[in-house]
């Protein structure tokens, strides 16, 4: 158990690495930029009846009902069956062009501000994935650090163990002391199994971060403080609560709903639409001309007067959803105010439980120093020595955690306040 854990089938080498992989694989931006890809159609839907619109249309007509009368049409006029051809067809084009669509081109200009709003959050979906990939990185790091504590500690118990089992031999020491020394053996074999399991789930983890089912581990020579940096040039750092995406996002949406509030207004207005049709006849007897070919051209006024209170409705509805987008946004401006003040506040925080780890850990080094030096002295118990190691190993371990908590909370403070491009 005193050998390294084997090392991960994938080694992340440097934050371009990770943005490469998170370009290709990540699911959360894939679907963020597929809803940019949404609006954009949604928006051209939105177009389309302002636009015109060119139709074609043909049919066929064959009587199977036909009687006997005098074609009039003929030359000389002779009897004939009824009606004559008895199939008859035409096709032709219809020209729609609407001249008056107040409603269709307000829409379309709420359609481009969904495509904003969408953009907005993919761009915060940038900074939530950068976050997630940096925190997975320093886990990892933690973990394998960890595992690499617990086994020096394993290797002092065993040390510690095999010294009493020398003494016990000379009658320096008693069997009970060896039984506590085994105690501890057994222990910090227990560390190293967890922290082994640790070191494979944050591995995991950083493996979905990247957006594989695979485990990625860190390069042994990376260096956090340098990814940090790099990380950071990655994102560019706001100002204020509002220039947060998520808040921005969230002010597009209030302003999508107003805006639908609005559109109801339009569909008390008329449209009016010109309209042109070319038809060809294959029987020309039947055209208002006399001929194969009719061409016409009119306009169209329709005037929605009563629609049983459909409008009504729609605005209910609409200005319900208003309310609600509005609430969102001051919901979403509060927690972000917490949020950013919660992260700055743990820098301060982790910086000074750091100072305090390392004096505890200087503090418990020392202990277990004199412990030791008391019990091959005879003076000092093995419990003494036990308990003062346990507490070196927890000691040192937590200042390892303390370390990269800071780094976390440097990268989490930061990117409360940033945008991010991946």
């Amino acid at each position: 158990m005193l050998e390294d854990p084997p090392a991960a089938p994938n080694q992340l080498s440097d934050w371009r690495q990770a943005l490469k992989l998170i370009r290709s694989n990540s699911s959360l931006l894939k679907t963020a930029r597929s809803q940019v890809d949404v609006a954009r159609g949604q928006a051209r839907q939105a177009l389309a009846p302002a636009l015109p619109s060119l139709t074609g249309d043909a049919q066929i007509n064959h009587h199977l009902l036909r009687g006997e009368g005098v074609d009039i049409f003929a030359t000389p006029p002779q009897t004939t069956s009824l009606p004559d051809p008895a199939t008859t067809w035409n096709a032709g084009l219809n020209l729609r062009v609407p001249l008056l669509a107040s409603k269709a081109w307000y829409d379309r200009g709420t359609a481009k501000q969904a495509i904003n709003a969408r953009q907005l959050e993919a761009q915060d979906a940038e900074r939530l994935t950068v976050g997630d990939v940096a925190n997975a990185i320093i886990q990892v790091v933690t973990a394998e650090r960890a595992a690499e504590v617990s086994r020096v500690s394993l290797r002092s118990a065993l040390s510690n163990l095999e010294l009493n089992r020398r003494r016990a031999r000379l009658g320096s020491a008693s069997a009970v002391d060896v039984l506590r020394m085994e105690q501890e053996v057994e222990r910090a074999r227990q560390q190293v199994i967890n922290a082994d399991e640790a070191i494979r789930r944050s591995r995991e983890n950083l493996g979905l971060a990247l957006g594989t089912s695979d485990a990625w581990g860190v390069a042994p020579n990376i260096s956090l403080d340098a990814l940090a940096v790099q990380a950071r040039n990655s994102c560019e750092e706001q100002k204020s609560i509002d220039a947060r995406l998520d808040v921005r996002a969230a002010e597009a949406n209030a302003e999508i709903a107003r805006r639908n509030v609005k559109s109801v207004d339009y569909l008390y207005v008329p449209t009016i639409d010109g309209v042109s049709s070319a038809t060809y006849w294959s029987d020309a007897n039947r055209t208002a001309n006399g001929e194969s070919v009719t061409w016409t051209i009119g306009a169209v006024l329709s005037w929605n007067i009563y629609d049983g209170g459909f409008r009504y409705g729609t605005r209910q509805v609409n200005e319900a959803q208003l309310a609600i987008a509005q609430e969102s946004v001051i919901d979403r401006k509060r927690e972000a105010r917490v949020e950013v003040d919660r992260a700055l506040r743990s820098i301060r925080v982790a910086e000074a439980n750091l100072v305090v780890s390392t004096r505890a850990a200087e503090i418990a080094r020392q202990s277990a120093r004199f412990a030791q030096i008391t019990f091959l002295n005879g003076t000092g118990t093995s419990f003494d020595m036990v308990d003062t190691a346990r507490t070196q190993r927890e000691a040192e371990l937590d200042v390892t955690l303390k370390e990269f908590e800071l780094l976390r909370a440097k990268i989490t403070a930061f990117l409360s306040l940033a945008s991010c491009q991946v």
